[in-house]
């Protein structure tokens, strides 16, 4: 079952019924052209337009229809985000995709920030797969496919429940950086192996020790060491509680907290949760300060 919702923000998603299978939706849907978003477009005209008028999906079983990880009894589809490739050609980037992903169905599509100043390729791939997976199988399921394609992966490609945009074209987009490959949807049982270990390619000793303990550096330390089952809702709000004090955006402290969750916060919580410590700090800095931040 394909699940839509407009805008990121909300829970609340509608189901298409139809017989079609979700990867058949999502290759038929005609891209919007959004002339709008161009190379003048600031980031918050795109943020916005991003929160309340794009379109967002999710396939699998959702109770309720309301979406979240306890929620999504079954998920279809391998979803992944690329906003990371630096100065990759486009050519470059594809060639990678379709050698790693030989005789695999797959949607790539740019997003709606793709080849704006400052952000380069920005690209979602669409894998079909052959059969619904749970939450227990989505980490191996995910990780392995990214570590397979070798490239750098938006963290938020393995929340579980994550919505992710429908295919958008930007001014500076065509349809012709679209690419559909034919093939045979991903065999989901091949790839659940526990994924292999990455080594710490860093080897060093040193007598070095901090004697000064300044602010950002001590802010850093405890966001490395992270926290464990029983402090994660108070750790995370002191953390995002202190990005926001010292003047970090509303939005980048959203971006940042849901990397924190994922990465430094074990096990992480739910995204229900993070958008309800976060609403929360938000709303208590606004009222504070008396103005929208």
């Amino acid at each position: 079952m394909l699940y839509i919702s407009q805008g990121y923000t909300t829970h609340q998603m509608e189901p298409e019924e139809n017989n079609k299978t979700p990867f058949q939706k999502l290759i038929e849907f005609e891209p919007p052209k959004v002339k709008q978003i161009n190379e003048k477009t600031d980031l918050k005209t795109i943020n916005n337009f991003k929160s309340k008028q794009m379109g967002y999906f999710l396939a699998g079983q959702l109770k309720n229809n309301i979406r979240k990880d306890e929620n999504l009894l079954e998920k279809e589809l391998i979803v992944l985000d690329y906003d990371n490739l630096g100065k990759m050609f486009y050519t470059k980037f594809v060639d990678t995709i379709k050698e790693e992903l030989k005789g695999i169905r797959f949607y790539l599509y740019p997003t709606i920030k793709n080849n704006l100043p400052n952000y380069g390729l920005r690209y979602r791939l669409v894998i079909d797969t052959d059969r619904p997976y749970t939450k227990n199988e989505n980490n191996w399921l995910i990780q392995n496919v990214i570590d397979c394609i070798g490239l750098p992966c938006d963290s938020k490609s393995k929340t579980y429940s994550q919505c992710m945009g429908l295919p958008y074209l930007n001014a500076q987009s065509s349809e012709k950086l679209i690419v559909k490959q034919d093939g045979e949807p991903l065999e989901v049982e091949k790839w659940l192996y526990e994924p292999k270990r990455k080594e710490n390619k860093l080897s060093f000793t040193t007598n070095y020790r901090n004697v000064g303990g300044k602010y950002t550096g001590v802010f850093l330390n405890k966001v490395i060491e992270g926290t464990a089952e029983g402090n994660r809702d108070v750790w995370l709000t002191s953390v995002i509680g202190t990005m926001l004090n010292q003047g970090v955006e509303a939005q980048n402290a959203y971006m940042m907290a849901d990397v924190i969750n994922q990465n430094f916060i074990n096990p992480p919580l739910s995204d229900e949760q993070v958008n309800k410590i976060y609403l929360s700090i938000l709303d208590k800095e606004t009222r504070k300060r008396g103005v929208a931040i």
